[in-house]
C-alpha cells in the first residue's frame, strides 16, 4: 500500500519507503496495545460490578 499510495518518510528513494513500512507498523502496534489496555479494563469493570451485583442480592 505504501508504493501504491508513494508515500515515504524523511528520504525520497527506496529507504523512505521501508522508514515508513516500519513507522507505519509500530503505530498499528500502538494502536492495538493500547486498544487491548482499554478492553481490559472494560472487561475488569463488567465483572466488578457483576461480583458486587451478587453480593448486593
Amino acid at each position: 500500500m505504501l508504493i501504491i499510495s508513494g508515500f515515504h518518510l524523511l528520504l525520497n528513494d527506496w529507504r523512505g519507503y521501508l522508514i515508513a513500512g516500519f513507522a507505519l507498523v509500530f503505530i498499528a502496534n500502538v494502536y492495538m496495545s493500547l486498544f487491548a489496555l482499554i478492553r481490559i479494563d472494560l472487561k475488569k469493570v463488567r465483572i466488578e460490578t457483576e461480583m458486587d451485583e451478587k453480593n448486593n442480592n
